[in-house]
């Protein structure tokens, strides 16, 4: 790897992490708790998990692709762009909320 290599990947997680962190702000309004965990290992993450229902947790990843940054589920399909943080929070508390709790 090199310099430039390193350079690029720590921007990458710099920028993963300040997309991870809006997000975190817009899922705190809709009442749903969630942290961003950075280590040198893996890639940053936003760890979600329903207050009212803790079983229910969720990784949410940020990542590039062909120039425009997406949120990616756990199992790394796309939620939706970065751009569209608000619609990304409210899909993610759907998908955090049980069943018959105004889904």
């Amino acid at each position: 790897m090199t310099v430039t290599d390193d350079a690029e990947i720590a921007n990458s997680a710099i920028t993963a992490t300040a997309h991870l962190a809006l997000l975190a702000e817009r899922l705190q309004e809709l009442g749903l708790h969630s942290r961003v965990r950075v280590t040198s290992r893996r890639p940053p993450e936003l760890i979600v998990v329903n207050p009212d229902a803790p079983v229910l947790t969720e990784n949410i990843y940020a990542a590039p692709e062909k120039g425009i940054w997406w949120f990616l589920w756990s199992w790394n399909e796309k939620v939706a762009p970065v751009a569209e943080a608000d619609a990304v929070a409210a899909r993610i508390r759907h998908v955090l909320t049980p069943m018959g709790r105004g889904r």
